[in-house]
C-alpha cells in the first residue's frame, strides 16, 4: 500500500498538462478579478477576526461561530501585504489555488497508482482543474475548498501511505484537525477516519497502531487555542465553536431544502428554498423522522441533491437568471453520471480495494451526515473530490464500450436523461424560492 510511484509523460502528455493547468489559470484568474474587488458577510467577517488577531492576539478574539485557524491564516498573509482586503484576498486566494491544484494531482496520482492507465491520469486531473465551481471557490475567504483540500489529502495519506512513518501520521492528522479547524462540519470526519483506520489495522494489517494513536493524541494539542478562548470568552468547555449551531442547523434544514446568498443590488441576500410540505415550524430533522417519515424523507432526499446539484458558479449569487448557470450545470451533472460509470466500472471488473472502499463509504457517511443539515451547494464540495478518482473509470468504461453501438446508445441515452431529471429536480427546488423564474 506505500510506495511512491513515478509516471513517466511524453511531450504530447506534459503539452497537454500544461494546456490544462493554463486553462484553469485563466479561469482563476477570471475569478480573482471579479471576486478580490469585494467581500461579502462571512467573507468580512474572516478578515475582521485575521485584522484582530494580529491588533490583539490570538488568545483575545472572541467568536461563538467561528474557530481560529482561517482567520489566523489570513492574518499570516496580512503581515506580508498593504494591509488592503483586496490585496490580502489576492495572494490568499493564490494560497487556495496552489493547495487546490496540489490535491487534484494527489487524487490523479492515486488513480494511476490504483490503475495505472493514463486515460483515467488525464481524465480525473482535467474534470478537476477545469472545474468552475472549485475554482471559483479558491477566490473567496471561505472555508470550503481549503478545508476539503485537507481533508482529502489527510484521506490519501490515511488510505495509501505507510502509516508505520511517524512523519506520515503527522500529516494524517495534522491536517484533519487543521481541516476541523478551519470548518467545524469537517469533525465528522474524525469518526470516518476512525473507523477507516480501525479496519485498515484489523483487516487489512499492514501497520502498527502505536505510533500513529500517539501522534494522533498529541496534535490534539492544535484544539487548545480554540478551548482557551472557548472558556475565557463564553464559559464554554469545548475545542469547536461555541454555538450549538448543529442543533440549530437541523431545525433549519426541515424548513429549507437548500439557501444560498445573493449579491444584487436592490434583491434581498438570503435565498431561500423554502420546504412546501406542511410541518411544525420548529421542529428537527430527527424528531421529523420520528413523527412524519414521509415528509422527512423527501426533505432529506431533497437535501442530497442539493448538495449535488450546485446551481449558479458563484458562491454569492451575482445574477438570478437561469440562462446563467444552464451550461455548468450539464457540465457538473455529466461529471457526477461519468463518476457513477466510474463506480460501476469498479464493480464490474470487481476490482473493490481498500481503498476505493473508503473513499465511498466516506462519501457516503459525510452526505447522510451533512442531508440533515440545512445545506447551501458549497457543502457537496467534500463529496465531489473524494469521488473524482472514479471519473477516470467511468471514462475508461466509455472507451471499453464505444465499439459497441447497443452500449454506446445506452450511455449516453442514459446520460440525456440523468441530466434531464436533475434539471427537472433542480427546477423544482428552485422554485420554492418564488425568485427564481426558469421560464421568463
Amino acid at each position: 500500500m506505500s510506495g511512491n510511484i513515478k509516471i513517466n509523460f511524453s511531450k504530447r502528455e506534459y503539452s497537454l498538462l500544461l494546456i490544462i493547468l493554463f486553462i484553469s489559470l485563466l479561469q482563476f484568474s477570471y475569478f480573482v478579478s471579479q471576486n478580490s474587488v469585494a467581500s461579502y458577510y462571512d467573507e468580512i467577517r474572516y478578515f475582521e477576526i485575521g485584522k484582530n488577531i494580529l491588533s490583539n492576539g490570538l488568545f483575545n478574539i472572541a467568536d461563538d461561530l467561528r474557530t481560529y485557524l482561517y482567520p489566523l491564516l489570513i492574518s499570516i498573509f496580512y503581515i506580508f501585504t498593504d494591509g488592503q482586503s483586496v490585496t490580502v484576498k489576492i495572494i490568499f486566494s493564490v494560497f487556495q489555488y496552489v493547495i487546490y491544484v496540489i490535491t487534484i494531482a494527489m487524487i490523479a496520482k492515486a488513480s494511476y497508482k490504483y490503475h495505472s492507465n493514463k486515460i483515467v491520469y488525464f481524465t480525473v486531473f482535467a474534470l478537476g482543474m477545469l472545474n468552475p465551481y472549485l475554482i471559483q471557490s479558491t477566490t473567496l475567504f471561505l472555508t470550503d475548498v481549503l478545508a476539503t483540500c485537507l481533508l482529502i489529502i489527510s484521506l490519501l495519506y490515511l488510505l495509501t501511505s505507510d502509516l508505520n512513518k511517524f512523519t506520515n501520521g503527522i500529516v494524517v492528522s495534522s491536517l484533519l484537525y487543521c481541516a476541523v479547524l478551519i470548518r467545524p462540519s469537517s469533525a465528522i470526519f474524525m469518526l470516518l477516519f476512525f473507523l477507516i483506520g480501525l479496519y485498515r489495522f484489523i483487516y487489512v494489517k499492514d501497520f502498527k497502531p502505536a505510533k500513529f494513536t500517539f501522534v494522533g493524541l498529541l496534535l490534539l494539542l492544535v484544539f487548545l487555542p480554540q478551548l482557551y478562548m472557548n472558556i475565557t470568552k463564553f464559559n464554554h468547555f469545548t475545542p469547536l465553536i461555541h454555538l450549538n449551531l448543529l442543533e440549530q442547523q437541523s431545525v433549519w434544514a426541515t424548513q429549507h431544502l437548500k439557501y444560498s446568498t445573493v449579491v444584487i443590488d436592490g434583491e434581498h441576500p438570503a435565498l431561500r428554498y423554502i420546504t412546501p410540505w406542511a410541518m411544525d415550524s420548529n421542529i428537527s430533522m430527527m424528531k421529523l423522522m420520528s413523527t412524519n417519515f414521509i415528509v422527512f424523507l423527501a426533505v432529506f432526499v431533497s437535501h442530497i441533491f442539493g448538495v449535488i446539484d450546485w446551481g449558479y458558479v458563484d458562491t454569492y449569487i451575482r445574477d438570478l437568471s437561469v440562462s446563467s448557470r444552464i451550461f455548468p450545470s450539464i457540465l457538473l451533472y455529466t461529471q457526477w453520471f461519468i463518476i457513477g460509470l466510474g463506480i460501476l466500472w469498479i464493480k464490474l471488473h470487481r476490482k473493490w480495494t481498500f481503498m476505493t472502499i473508503s473513499l465511498l463509504f466516506s462519501a457516503i457517511g459525510y452526505t447522510l451526515f451533512i442531508a440533515t443539515t440545512a445545506i447551501e451547494s458549497r457543502f457537496g464540495y467534500p463529496i465531489y473530490l473524494i469521488l473524482l478518482l472514479f471519473s477516470g473509470f467511468g471514462v475508461q468504461y466509455i472507451l471499453e464500450n464505444i465499439k459497441n453501438k447497443k452500449k454506446t446508445l445506452y450511455i449516453f441515452s442514459s446520460l440525456l436523461v440523468f441530466i434531464c431529471i436533475s434539471f427537472y429536480f433542480s427546477y423544482f427546488i428552485d422554485m420554492q424560492t418564488g425568485r427564481i423564474s426558469w421560464f421568463d
